[in-house]
């Protein structure tokens, strides 16, 4: 499985990951993300945010492919001060929106729910700030087996999502998923290049119910 030693940097920090990954610095890049927002059917001129947006690539790309009114929150000060300052991106949680209620009509979450500390709170966020026609896209890492959970350390999949609390936590807050897809090979071919690329601190351990896996999803009001 995926795994990084707990005293390295955090791997979304990384050059090599950027060097490898792309921008993007997650499993899948643009294309996953164009294949889940044309599944959501999300139209032009949408407002949609990137909640934990980190160097604003999905940002820029959503304005530019999409002709989405894309805008992006993170956390990382680090991050942000490093993305083309003419995007509008703003320091913030994604537990804690900057927004007023029922102000967009879609948020994309990529590889950030999972490290969320209070999934029900953030979940409960992203409702507040979404229209009642608004859809929820999330592509993270997620638990295939109780026995991920322990060997995974130091990284963004230190804590993989287990879906059935995701289901039931969008279920608790009238939401339902409509769409989920199964892309663990991306993230085992990211896995791959990382190695391949000299990377130390990573490798691939277990059977593959042991490995964490990668999904996609997609989510609308029931």
């Amino acid at each position: 499985m995926l795994q990084t030693a707990s005293h390295s940097p955090p791997l979304w920090e990384r050059s090599i990951l950027r060097d490898t990954a792309g921008q993007t610095l997650r499993p899948g890049g643009f294309a996953l993300t164009d294949r889940a927002v044309s599944l959501a059917d999300i139209p032009a001129n949408s407002r949609i945010l990137d909640a934990g947006c980190g160097l604003g690539a999905t940002v820029q790309h959503l304005r530019s492919r999409h002709r989405l009114y894309a805008y992006g929150i993170d956390s990382s000060i680090r991050q942000l001060s490093e993305a083309p300052p003419e995007l509008p991106l703003s320091l913030a949680d994604a537990s804690s929106l900057p927004y007023s209620d029922a102000s967009f009509d879609g948020i994309i979450c990529e590889c950030v729910l999972s490290l969320m500390p209070d999934l029900y709170r953030t979940i409960s966020e992203f409702k507040r700030i979404l229209k009642p026609s608004g859809k929820i896209i999330i592509t993270d890492i997620y638990q295939r087996s109780p026995h991920a959970i322990s060997k995974i350390k130091g990284s963004c999949a230190s804590s993989p999502l287990n879906l059935t609390e995701l289901d039931n936590c969008l279920k608790d807050n009238g939401i339902r998923i409509a769409t989920l897809e199964d892309h663990s090979k991306l993230l085992a071919e990211l896995a791959a290049r990382l190695i391949f690329a000299g990377e130390p601190d990573i490798n691939l351990t277990g059977n593959c119910c042991g490995k964490p896996g990668y999904m996609m999803l997609i989510a609308e009001f029931a």
